[in-house]
Protein backbone atom coordinates (compact mmCIF):
# COMPACT_ATOMS: atom_id res chain seq x y z
CA UNK A 1 0.00 0.00 0.00
CA UNK A 2 1.82 3.30 -0.96
CA UNK A 3 0.65 6.67 1.11
CA UNK A 4 1.03 10.13 -0.31
CA UNK A 5 2.86 11.63 3.07
CA UNK A 6 3.07 15.29 3.85
CA UNK A 7 5.67 16.91 5.40
CA UNK A 8 8.26 19.61 5.23
CA UNK A 9 11.06 19.37 3.50
CA UNK A 10 13.92 20.20 6.38
CA UNK A 11 15.86 17.57 7.08
CA UNK A 12 14.96 16.93 10.72
CA UNK A 13 11.59 16.47 9.17
CA UNK A 14 12.57 13.90 6.86
CA UNK A 15 14.01 12.04 9.59
CA UNK A 16 10.81 12.35 11.32
CA UNK A 17 9.06 10.98 8.25
CA UNK A 18 11.74 7.76 8.34
CA UNK A 19 11.00 6.96 11.74
CA UNK A 20 7.29 6.78 11.13
CA UNK A 21 7.56 4.98 7.79
CA UNK A 22 9.90 2.11 10.34
CA UNK A 23 7.71 2.33 12.68
CA UNK A 24 4.27 1.22 10.52
CA UNK A 25 6.06 -1.35 9.07
CA UNK A 26 6.33 -2.84 11.81
CA UNK A 27 2.55 -3.45 11.74
CA UNK A 28 2.24 -3.09 8.32
CA UNK A 29 5.32 -4.31 6.49
CA UNK A 30 3.49 -3.89 2.92
CA UNK A 31 3.25 0.05 3.39
CA UNK A 32 5.34 2.43 1.18
CA UNK A 33 5.58 6.24 1.87
CA UNK A 34 5.47 9.12 -1.44
CA UNK A 35 7.11 12.00 0.35
CA UNK A 36 5.34 15.30 -0.72
CA UNK A 37 7.74 17.90 0.82
CA UNK A 38 7.00 21.79 1.52
CA UNK A 39 8.69 24.63 2.95
CA UNK A 40 6.32 26.35 5.14
CA UNK A 41 6.55 30.19 6.31
CA UNK A 42 8.35 28.99 8.99
CA UNK A 43 11.10 27.92 6.68
CA UNK A 44 11.59 30.86 4.85
CA UNK A 45 10.85 33.44 7.72
CA UNK A 46 14.22 33.15 9.29
CA UNK A 47 13.65 37.00 11.11
CA UNK A 48 10.76 36.30 13.25
CA UNK A 49 11.33 35.71 17.06
CA UNK A 50 9.39 32.34 17.84
CA UNK A 51 8.92 33.82 21.24
CA UNK A 52 6.55 36.00 19.88
CA UNK A 53 4.31 33.00 18.34
CA UNK A 54 1.95 31.40 20.49
CA UNK A 55 -0.09 27.98 19.08
CA UNK A 56 0.18 29.00 15.70
CA UNK A 57 0.43 27.02 12.05
CA UNK A 58 4.07 28.87 11.65
CA UNK A 59 5.55 25.20 10.62
CA UNK A 60 2.09 23.41 9.63
CA UNK A 61 0.29 25.01 7.52
CA UNK A 62 1.69 24.50 4.49
CA UNK A 63 1.68 21.10 5.11
CA UNK A 64 -1.78 20.92 6.08
CA UNK A 65 -3.06 22.25 2.87
CA UNK A 66 -1.75 19.38 1.41
CA UNK A 67 -3.93 17.40 3.03
CA UNK A 68 -7.30 19.66 3.01
CA UNK A 69 -6.66 19.58 -0.57
CA UNK A 70 -5.99 15.71 -0.89
CA UNK A 71 -2.60 15.97 -2.33
CA UNK A 72 -1.65 13.76 0.51
CA UNK A 73 -3.55 10.84 2.84
CA UNK A 74 -1.81 12.08 5.67
CA UNK A 75 0.53 14.86 7.15
CA UNK A 76 3.62 14.32 10.20
CA UNK A 77 4.21 17.51 12.42
CA UNK A 78 6.77 17.75 15.79
CA UNK A 79 3.65 17.57 17.55
CA UNK A 80 4.95 20.69 19.62
CA UNK A 81 4.34 22.72 16.59
CA UNK A 82 0.59 21.76 15.95
CA UNK A 83 -1.38 25.12 16.18
CA UNK A 84 -4.14 25.15 18.66
CA UNK A 85 -7.21 25.06 17.42
CA UNK A 86 -6.74 22.20 14.75
CA UNK A 87 -7.85 23.76 11.23
CA UNK A 88 -11.03 22.70 10.45
CA UNK A 89 -11.58 19.33 8.66
CA UNK A 90 -8.05 17.56 10.16
CA UNK A 91 -7.72 15.41 13.14
CA UNK A 92 -4.93 13.84 15.00
CA UNK A 93 -4.83 9.85 14.22
CA UNK A 94 -1.46 9.01 16.10
CA UNK A 95 0.09 10.94 18.73
CA UNK A 96 3.55 9.32 18.98
CA UNK A 97 5.46 7.88 22.07
CA UNK A 98 8.46 9.73 20.82
CA UNK A 99 11.92 10.34 21.89
CA UNK A 100 13.74 11.82 24.84
CA UNK A 101 11.69 15.33 25.74
CA UNK A 102 14.79 16.56 27.34
CA UNK A 103 16.57 19.87 26.12
CA UNK A 104 20.29 20.22 25.90
CA UNK A 105 22.43 23.00 25.89
CA UNK A 106 25.82 21.80 22.90
CA UNK A 107 29.07 23.29 23.55
CA UNK A 108 32.09 23.26 21.73
CA UNK A 109 34.51 19.98 22.59
CA UNK A 110 36.06 20.60 26.15
CA UNK A 111 33.84 22.96 27.27
CA UNK A 112 31.76 22.86 30.79
CA UNK A 113 29.17 24.82 31.68
CA UNK A 114 31.31 26.10 34.53
CA UNK A 115 34.08 26.87 31.82
CA UNK A 116 32.04 29.26 29.67
CA UNK A 117 33.53 32.42 30.19
CA UNK A 118 30.92 35.26 31.89
CA UNK A 119 28.43 36.60 29.62
CA UNK A 120 29.33 34.08 27.17
CA UNK A 121 26.43 34.43 24.57
CA UNK A 122 23.93 31.21 24.45
CA UNK A 123 21.65 30.96 21.37
CA UNK A 124 17.91 29.87 21.87
CA UNK A 125 14.40 31.74 20.54
CA UNK A 126 12.66 30.34 23.98
CA UNK A 127 12.23 32.49 27.58
CA UNK A 128 11.48 29.07 29.35
CA UNK A 129 14.82 27.63 27.77
CA UNK A 130 16.66 31.04 28.76
CA UNK A 131 15.44 30.13 32.26
CA UNK A 132 16.61 26.56 32.45
CA UNK A 133 20.15 27.74 31.66
CA UNK A 134 20.25 30.41 34.05
CA UNK A 135 19.11 27.78 36.98
CA UNK A 136 22.71 26.76 35.99
CA UNK A 137 24.12 29.81 35.27
CA UNK A 138 22.52 33.10 35.66
CA UNK A 139 25.45 35.57 34.15
CA UNK A 140 25.22 34.38 30.88
CA UNK A 141 23.62 36.46 27.54
CA UNK A 142 20.88 35.16 25.18
CA UNK A 143 20.53 35.31 21.88
CA UNK A 144 17.75 34.74 19.32
CA UNK A 145 18.30 31.79 16.92
CA UNK A 146 16.46 30.59 13.68
CA UNK A 147 17.17 28.24 11.28
CA UNK A 148 17.77 24.21 10.55
CA UNK A 149 19.82 22.15 13.31
CA UNK A 150 22.95 22.29 10.80
CA UNK A 151 22.53 26.16 10.40
CA UNK A 152 22.12 26.63 14.29
CA UNK A 153 25.10 24.76 15.04
CA UNK A 154 26.80 26.52 12.56
CA UNK A 155 26.82 29.70 14.55
CA UNK A 156 28.50 27.44 17.42
CA UNK A 157 31.45 26.81 15.15
CA UNK A 158 31.50 30.39 14.06
CA UNK A 159 31.90 31.74 17.35
CA UNK A 160 28.80 33.66 16.65
CA UNK A 161 27.53 31.37 20.12
CA UNK A 162 29.15 30.24 22.81
CA UNK A 163 26.40 27.51 23.65
CA UNK A 164 23.16 26.00 21.84
CA UNK A 165 19.78 25.49 23.19
CA UNK A 166 18.69 22.74 20.99
CA UNK A 167 15.71 19.54 21.46
CA UNK A 168 17.27 16.14 22.50
CA UNK A 169 14.91 14.42 20.18
CA UNK A 170 16.27 16.24 17.38
CA UNK A 171 20.04 15.28 18.10
CA UNK A 172 19.18 11.92 18.11
CA UNK A 173 17.38 12.37 15.12
CA UNK A 174 19.92 13.36 13.08
CA UNK A 175 22.58 11.54 14.80
CA UNK A 176 24.48 13.88 16.63
CA UNK A 177 24.68 12.43 20.23
CA UNK A 178 28.26 12.88 19.47
CA UNK A 179 28.27 16.50 20.09
CA UNK A 180 29.18 18.08 23.51
CA UNK A 181 26.29 18.67 25.61
CA UNK A 182 24.66 18.57 28.93
CA UNK A 183 20.93 18.23 29.34
CA UNK A 184 18.81 20.93 30.87
CA UNK A 185 16.72 20.74 34.14
CA UNK A 186 12.84 21.30 34.61
CA UNK A 187 10.38 20.53 32.16
CA UNK A 188 9.85 20.77 28.73
CA UNK A 189 7.30 22.07 26.13
CA UNK A 190 4.41 20.06 25.89
CA UNK A 191 4.55 17.03 23.84
CA UNK A 192 8.59 17.55 22.55
CA UNK A 193 10.10 14.68 21.07
CA UNK A 194 6.52 13.34 19.87
CA UNK A 195 5.02 13.17 16.65
CA UNK A 196 1.51 13.97 14.98
CA UNK A 197 0.02 12.38 12.02
CA UNK A 198 -2.76 14.06 10.71
CA UNK A 199 -5.40 13.42 8.77
CA UNK A 200 -8.64 14.47 7.92
CA UNK A 201 -11.55 13.80 9.57
CA UNK A 202 -13.54 11.79 7.32
CA UNK A 203 -11.09 9.29 6.40
CA UNK A 204 -11.58 6.42 9.00
CA UNK A 205 -8.58 4.16 6.96
CA UNK A 206 -5.87 6.08 8.00
CA UNK A 207 -7.41 6.11 11.44
CA UNK A 208 -7.23 2.72 11.88
CA UNK A 209 -4.25 2.16 9.92
CA UNK A 210 -2.05 4.61 12.21
CA UNK A 211 -3.73 3.53 15.29
CA UNK A 212 -1.15 1.12 16.44
CA UNK A 213 1.54 4.24 16.74
CA UNK A 214 -1.27 6.13 18.86
CA UNK A 215 0.32 6.41 22.64
CA UNK A 216 -2.85 7.53 23.34
CA UNK A 217 -3.94 4.29 23.35
CA UNK A 218 -1.47 3.24 25.79
CA UNK A 219 -1.44 3.13 29.69
CA UNK A 220 0.16 6.92 31.25
CA UNK A 221 2.26 6.77 33.74
CA UNK A 222 3.09 9.95 35.87
CA UNK A 223 5.91 11.11 36.59
CA UNK A 224 6.14 13.84 39.33
CA UNK A 225 9.79 14.54 39.57
CA UNK A 226 11.61 17.93 38.39
CA UNK A 227 13.91 16.38 35.59
CA UNK A 228 12.57 14.22 32.89
CA UNK A 229 13.50 10.57 33.52
CA UNK A 230 15.65 9.35 30.29
CA UNK A 231 15.54 6.02 31.47
CA UNK A 232 11.88 5.37 31.07
CA UNK A 233 11.59 5.70 27.20
CA UNK A 234 9.62 2.40 27.56
CA UNK A 235 6.59 4.24 29.40
CA UNK A 236 4.68 6.42 27.88
CA UNK A 237 4.99 9.20 30.47
CA UNK A 238 3.48 12.53 31.49
CA UNK A 239 6.12 14.23 33.22
CA UNK A 240 4.20 16.90 36.15
CA UNK A 241 6.65 18.38 37.96
CA UNK A 242 4.57 18.85 41.03
CA UNK A 243 7.95 20.76 43.14
CA UNK A 244 9.64 23.77 42.43
CA UNK A 245 13.43 24.30 43.73
CA UNK A 246 13.62 27.96 45.30
CA UNK A 247 16.82 28.66 45.91
CA UNK A 248 17.52 31.27 49.16
CA UNK A 249 18.94 34.60 49.10
CA UNK A 250 22.64 34.01 48.42
CA UNK A 251 23.42 37.21 49.86
CA UNK A 252 22.49 36.27 53.31
CA UNK A 253 25.04 35.94 56.37
CA UNK A 254 24.82 32.43 56.46
CA UNK A 255 25.32 31.35 53.09
CA UNK A 256 28.11 33.99 52.60
CA UNK A 257 30.01 32.90 55.92
CA UNK A 258 29.42 29.32 54.36
CA UNK A 259 30.91 29.68 51.30
CA UNK A 260 34.00 32.05 52.92
CA UNK A 261 35.04 29.10 54.53
CA UNK A 262 35.54 26.91 51.33
CA UNK A 263 39.48 26.93 51.58
CA UNK A 264 39.31 25.38 54.90
CA UNK A 265 37.23 22.18 54.28
CA UNK A 266 38.44 18.66 53.27
CA UNK A 267 35.18 17.32 52.33
CA UNK A 268 32.45 17.83 50.58
CA UNK A 269 29.17 16.07 50.42
CA UNK A 270 26.58 16.41 47.60
CA UNK A 271 23.33 14.65 48.37
CA UNK A 272 21.03 16.18 45.63
CA UNK A 273 21.82 17.70 42.17
CA UNK A 274 19.98 20.62 43.23
CA UNK A 275 22.54 21.65 45.89
CA UNK A 276 24.97 21.44 42.85
CA UNK A 277 23.76 23.66 40.62
CA UNK A 278 22.79 26.38 43.07
CA UNK A 279 26.43 26.25 45.02
CA UNK A 280 27.97 26.37 41.27
CA UNK A 281 25.73 29.48 39.96
CA UNK A 282 26.77 31.28 43.07
CA UNK A 283 30.90 30.47 42.61
CA UNK A 284 30.17 31.39 38.66
CA UNK A 285 28.57 34.72 40.04
CA UNK A 286 30.87 36.28 42.40
CA UNK A 287 34.18 34.50 42.36
CA UNK A 288 33.56 33.82 38.03
CA UNK A 289 34.78 30.14 38.80
CA UNK A 290 34.61 27.40 40.80
CA UNK A 291 38.15 26.86 41.46
CA UNK A 292 37.55 26.94 45.33
CA UNK A 293 35.72 23.36 45.15
CA UNK A 294 38.96 21.75 43.58
CA UNK A 295 41.28 19.79 45.69
CA UNK A 296 38.69 18.80 47.78
CA UNK A 297 37.53 14.88 48.40
CA UNK A 298 33.92 14.92 46.96
CA UNK A 299 31.30 12.94 47.27
CA UNK A 300 28.27 12.55 46.23
CA UNK A 301 25.00 10.29 46.73
CA UNK A 302 23.84 8.77 43.43
CA UNK A 303 24.83 8.62 39.96
CA UNK A 304 22.59 11.69 38.71
CA UNK A 305 24.27 13.63 41.35
CA UNK A 306 27.64 12.45 40.37
CA UNK A 307 26.79 13.09 37.25
CA UNK A 308 25.74 16.59 37.59
CA UNK A 309 28.97 17.16 39.30
CA UNK A 310 30.80 16.23 35.96
CA UNK A 311 28.96 18.81 34.38
CA UNK A 312 30.35 21.27 35.84
CA UNK A 313 33.62 20.01 35.61
CA UNK A 314 33.71 18.41 39.04
CA UNK A 315 35.35 15.08 39.47
CA UNK A 316 33.51 13.13 42.65
CA UNK A 317 36.03 10.71 44.31
CA UNK A 318 33.59 8.82 46.12
CA UNK A 319 29.72 7.76 45.06
CA UNK A 320 27.47 6.56 47.06
CA UNK A 321 25.57 3.82 45.31
CA UNK A 322 22.67 4.19 48.05
CA UNK A 323 20.95 6.90 46.97
CA UNK A 324 20.66 8.64 50.53
CA UNK A 325 22.11 10.04 53.96
CA UNK A 326 22.86 6.15 55.00
CA UNK A 327 24.52 5.73 52.00
CA UNK A 328 26.86 8.53 52.47
CA UNK A 329 27.26 7.15 56.46
CA UNK A 330 28.96 3.80 54.88
CA UNK A 331 31.28 5.66 52.37
CA UNK A 332 32.47 7.90 55.46
CA UNK A 333 32.89 5.62 57.63
CA UNK A 334 35.23 3.62 55.35
CA UNK A 335 37.64 6.96 55.39
CA UNK A 336 40.35 8.42 57.64
CA UNK A 337 38.32 11.69 59.76
CA UNK A 338 41.12 12.81 61.75
CA UNK A 339 40.97 16.92 61.15
CA UNK A 340 38.56 16.62 58.31
CA UNK A 341 35.82 19.82 58.01
CA UNK A 342 32.98 18.80 56.23
CA UNK A 343 30.83 21.16 53.94
CA UNK A 344 27.25 20.04 53.18
CA UNK A 345 25.26 22.02 51.41
CA UNK A 346 21.35 21.08 50.83
CA UNK A 347 17.86 21.47 51.28
CA UNK A 348 15.72 23.06 53.91
CA UNK A 349 13.74 19.25 53.80
CA UNK A 350 17.15 17.34 54.08
CA UNK A 351 16.86 14.72 57.00
CA UNK A 352 19.26 15.46 60.13
CA UNK A 353 21.18 12.21 59.83
CA UNK A 354 24.38 13.59 58.83
CA UNK A 355 24.08 16.27 61.09
CA UNK A 356 23.83 13.47 63.95
CA UNK A 357 26.55 11.30 62.48
CA UNK A 358 28.97 13.98 62.35
CA UNK A 359 27.88 15.04 66.41
CA UNK A 360 27.91 11.70 67.22
CA UNK A 361 31.93 11.21 65.88
CA UNK A 362 32.56 14.83 67.05
CA UNK A 363 33.87 15.75 63.62
CA UNK A 364 33.92 19.80 62.66
CA UNK A 365 31.20 20.15 59.91
CA UNK A 366 29.33 22.97 58.42
CA UNK A 367 25.61 22.57 56.91
CA UNK A 368 24.51 25.47 54.61
CA UNK A 369 20.61 25.08 53.83
CA UNK A 370 20.70 26.68 50.27
CA UNK A 371 17.23 26.38 49.07
CA UNK A 372 13.27 25.26 49.26
CA UNK A 373 11.17 22.73 47.92
CA UNK A 374 7.09 23.93 47.61
CA UNK A 375 4.35 22.46 46.05
CA UNK A 376 3.79 23.36 42.00
CA UNK A 377 0.64 22.91 40.48
CA UNK A 378 0.30 24.70 37.16
CA UNK A 379 -3.14 24.15 35.88
CA UNK A 380 -4.54 21.71 34.35
CA UNK A 381 -4.24 19.20 36.80
CA UNK A 382 -3.40 15.87 35.17
CA UNK A 383 -6.56 13.40 34.97
CA UNK A 384 -5.96 10.81 37.06
CA UNK A 385 -8.45 8.67 34.81
CA UNK A 386 -6.02 8.41 32.43
CA UNK A 387 -3.39 7.22 34.92
CA UNK A 388 -1.94 3.71 35.79
CA UNK A 389 0.57 4.43 37.49
CA UNK A 390 2.22 7.27 39.51
CA UNK A 391 6.32 7.63 40.21
CA UNK A 392 7.18 9.65 43.14
CA UNK A 393 10.66 11.12 43.81
CA UNK A 394 11.43 12.13 46.68
CA UNK A 395 8.69 12.76 50.51
CA UNK A 396 7.82 16.06 49.21
CA UNK A 397 6.00 15.22 45.12
CA UNK A 398 3.94 12.85 48.13
CA UNK A 399 3.06 15.78 50.18
CA UNK A 400 2.60 18.27 47.15
CA UNK A 401 0.10 15.48 45.53
CA UNK A 402 -1.52 15.22 48.82
CA UNK A 403 -2.35 18.76 49.08
CA UNK A 404 -3.20 18.61 45.38
CA UNK A 405 -5.81 16.16 45.12
CA UNK A 406 -6.61 15.72 48.39
CA UNK A 407 -5.71 11.91 49.01
CA UNK A 408 -3.57 8.95 47.73
CA UNK A 409 -5.37 7.30 45.04
CA UNK A 410 -6.57 3.39 45.71
CA UNK A 411 -6.60 2.06 42.00
CA UNK A 412 -3.28 3.22 41.10
CA UNK A 413 0.07 1.54 40.63
CA UNK A 414 2.17 4.09 43.38
CA UNK A 415 6.23 3.76 42.58
CA UNK A 416 8.59 5.75 45.23
CA UNK A 417 12.21 6.09 44.15
CA UNK A 418 14.82 5.17 46.59
CA UNK A 419 14.01 3.80 50.28
CA UNK A 420 13.12 7.07 52.12
CA UNK A 421 10.17 8.09 49.60
CA UNK A 422 9.22 4.70 49.98
CA UNK A 423 8.63 5.27 53.94
CA UNK A 424 6.99 8.34 53.15
CA UNK A 425 4.75 6.98 50.88
CA UNK A 426 3.59 3.96 53.27
CA UNK A 427 3.30 6.26 55.93
CA UNK A 428 0.96 8.68 53.81
CA UNK A 429 -1.15 6.24 52.56
CA UNK A 430 -1.87 4.57 56.15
Amino acid sequence: MRIVVGARNSPLSQAQLRETLQNIQKHHPDIVFDAHLVATRGDHDQKTSLRSLDKTDFFTAEVDELLLSGQCRVAIHSAKDLPEPLPQGLRIIALTQGMDPSDSLVMRPGQYITTLPTGALVATSSERREEAVQQLRDDLRFIDIRGTIAQRLAKLDSGEADAIVLAEAALIRLGLTHLNRIRLPGATTPHQGQLAIMAREEDEEMQQLFRCLDSRNQPATLYLGLDHPNHLSDKRLIHYPIIQIVPRSLDTHEIQEAISDLPNYTHLLFTSKNAVRILVRYLMRHHGDISQLQGKCCIAVGQATAKTLQQCNISPDIIAQEEHAEGMIKKLETLSLKESYFFWPHSSLSRSVLIEFFQSRRLRYRQCILYDTQPYLPEPLPDLNQIDEIIFTSPSTVDAFIAAYGHLPKNKTLTPIGPVTKNHLAFSNV
